[in-house]
């Protein structure tokens, strides 16, 4: 629940996310119909949540730290970290401009490892729909990174 959380809302807020979802699954336990499927109804309450979440920064500015590191050291030169953070912070925009939809879909499946199927179940979709999310997030991510690059 909490790789999940990371994944969709960054890992600054995962744990508020996860703590959310614990308390609503907690809460709803009685409508589990099937203990079987605890895995995917979890995985559903963290997106709904992280939805909720995210919805609620929209409206707050972003700021990200960066402590500069030494980046000469003698006569050798190390590689300079400023160029990792912008290119993590390409990608956390890119990431950012994709819709909660095929956001959850690109998290379950590639940093989950969660087969289709069950991603479907999970959100209550068909197959070719979260195909499709997949799909179109990573040609979005990829576009965003080369518009990002000129």
């Amino acid at each position: 629940m909490y790789r999940l959380a990371a994944a969709v809302v960054g890992v600054e807020s995962a744990e508020d996310v996860t703590q959310d979802a614990l308390v609503d699954a907690w809460r709803g336990l009685r409508r589990l119909r099937d203990p079987s499927r605890v895995r995917p109804w979890l995985h559903s309450i963290v997106v709904h949540r992280a939805s909720k979440h995210l919805r609620a920064l929209r409206s707050r500015p972003r700021l990200i730290a960066v402590q500069p590191d030494e980046v000469w050291h003698g006569s050798r030169a190390f590689p300079d970290p400023a160029v990792d953070v912008a290119q993590r912070e390409m990608l956390d925009r890119a990431f950012e401009g994709l819709p909660l939809e095929q956001r959850a879909c690109v998290v379950l499946h590639y940093s989950l490892d969660i087969p289709v199927a069950e991603i479907a179940t999970t959100l209550g979709i068909p197959e070719g729909t979260v195909k499709s999310r997949i799909h179109a997030g990573i040609r979005h991510l990829r576009h965003q990174m080369n518009r990002d690059d000129l």
